[in-house]
């Protein structure tokens, strides 16, 4: 035994005389040359026989968190003959009816549908609309409708669009100001807690 084994054999038995405890099993001290460094911290080829599963809790090299399933809505749509104008393509106006038909799709998958608001004597009403048409669909296309809430204000909120193939290459990009009405006073009206609570904001997707 030269001298480096000497002072390690000497530093495992310090190690496992103060570590010692009535009951209690000694602590294992492992040899530097088992150890080696991998992505995202230090890992031993020994791990495996350090005792039951659950001792060492497995690395990962990302945590992920999943969304928000009320918060970003898609509705899929196969592009019928009747969708087409007289360019050959998705007509303007046909995607402008996908929108708001998402629109009303995510409202009542978040648990308002139209029959609440009139229980309610309210409404969404459009403020306005600005719509980007930025490439062109055609018969027998899939397309994926998706929308979002980016602001909920007092009296209305943001809501945003895109239409977009199943590759993600974007067709159109939209937002809309809905306002929130009052049926009987035909006037604006505060957007009710619980509403407002449906609908998670999303900044951008």
């Amino acid at each position: 035994m030269d001298g480096r084994d000497a002072a390690r054999a000497q530093a495992q038995s310090q190690a496992q005389s103060q570590s010692q405890a009535p009951g209690r099993p000694p602590a294992r001290v492992l040899d530097a040359d088992v150890v080696r460094r991998v992505p995202g911290g230090i890992a031993s080829r020994t791990l495996a026989s350090l005792g039951p599963a659950g001792i060492v809790a497995p690395m990962s090299a990302e945590v992920s968190i999943p969304p928000d399933p009320r918060a970003v809505f898609e509705q899929r749509r196969a592009v019928l003959p009747a969708d087409i104008d007289v360019n050959g393509h998705v007509n303007n106006l046909r995607y402008l009816e996908w929108l708001l038909a998402a629109a009303l799709a995510h409202s009542e998958a978040v648990g308002w549908p139209l029959a609440r608001y009139q229980e309610l004597g309210a409404a969404w009403n459009v403020r306005s609309h600005n719509i980007e048409y930025l490439r062109p669909a055609f018969v027998g296309d899939e397309v994926v409708v998706r929308t979002w809430v980016s602001e909920m204000a007092k009296v209305s909120s943001r809501r945003k669009y895109q239409v977009l193939r199943p590759d993600g290459v974007v067709l159109v990009r939209a937002e809309t100001l809905w306002v929130f009405v009052s049926r009987k006073a035909h006037a604006l009206g505060r957007v009710p807690p619980e509403l407002a609570a449906a609908f998670p904001v999303v900044a951008d997707v």
